[in-house]
């Protein structure tokens, strides 16, 4: 790692620890390697001209811009790491000390196996553990035939796109279950505050929203700017579950993460 990355590794750090700017005095101090202030003040006005670091105030010591954050953050971070949550409340009392939204919840999916018409009176749709019984129509079962194979989010949308209202509201009521955590609410309300906007909240609010994502970093134009969204899976008791979280982008989420695996 050359001299330039490990000063921008070693202030990020201490940002993200801190939440305040740094000079290259603390700076020097808090490295693990033999690096003179003078030599720091050099490559922190480098990484102010390339846009990585930023002088609040003349007298002040530099903070990381929002792009210096984004790309440390999707090297550090690895969402197709699957999580282990050892302790379900240490993990909620994490996400609260870090300022964090988070939602845990089981990773399940249901495949549409079979149709069973019983006595030109219902129709009984056969899930991989569950079971939807509908009044019988014809048409609806001719139309649910060509849909065998098809998963129950999926089948959901599509009930809703084509006016099946009675099927609709049969698996909405299956697939919005209670999360196994939904932390960090007052958070998403006081980012919202900050920056004057509010139409991120329903969505994030929203169980099946976050579950549908693929696992992945998500940042600018996703969520509001400054912010940063993980969605990747996680383990709980040996079961799957799927795992998100969101906060602003100077949050510890490496320091969540690594704290939420450790016994």
């Amino acid at each position: 790692m050359s001299k330039r990355d490990i000063i921008l590794e070693a202030i990020i750090q201490e940002y993200l620890s801190s939440g305040e700017p740094i000079g290259s005095s603390e700076l020097q101090k808090c490295m693990d390697i033999e690096i003179s202030p003078s030599t720091i003040r050099i490559y922190l006005n480098k990484l102010s001209k390339e846009g990585a670091l930023v002088q609040l105030h003349v007298s002040s010591g530099r903070v990381p811009t929002n792009n210096a954050l984004i790309e440390y953050w999707v090297n550090r971070l690895n969402p197709m790491k699957t999580i282990e949550i050892v302790d379900i409340d240490k993990f909620e009392n994490l996400a609260n000390e870090c300022s964090l939204f988070c939602v845990v919840q089981k990773s399940t999916e249901e495949f549409l196996k079979e149709i069973i018409e019983v006595s030109n009176r219902f129709l009984i749709l056969t899930f991989d553990t569950q079971e939807v019984v509908l009044k019988y129509n014809e048409q609806v079962q001719r139309f649910l035939s060509n849909l065998i194979g098809s998963e129950m989010r999926e089948l959901k949308n599509i009930s809703s796109q084509v006016g099946l209202r009675e099927l609709y509201d049969k698996l909405d009521q299956i697939l919005n279950h209670e999360p196994l955590l939904s932390v960090g609410v007052d958070q998403l309300y006081e980012i919202a505050r900050e920056q004057n906007d509010s139409s991120f909240i329903n969505k994030l609010l929203n169980n099946e929203f976050s579950f549908g994502l693929k696992d992945g970093v998500y940042f600018n134009g996703f969520v509001p700017y400054g912010c940063l969204a993980v969605k990747q899976l996680a383990t709980i008791e040996k079961k799957s579950a799927s795992l998100f979280y969101f906060g602003e982008i100077g949050s510890n989420f490496e320091g969540f993460i690594n704290q939420g695996e450790s016994k």
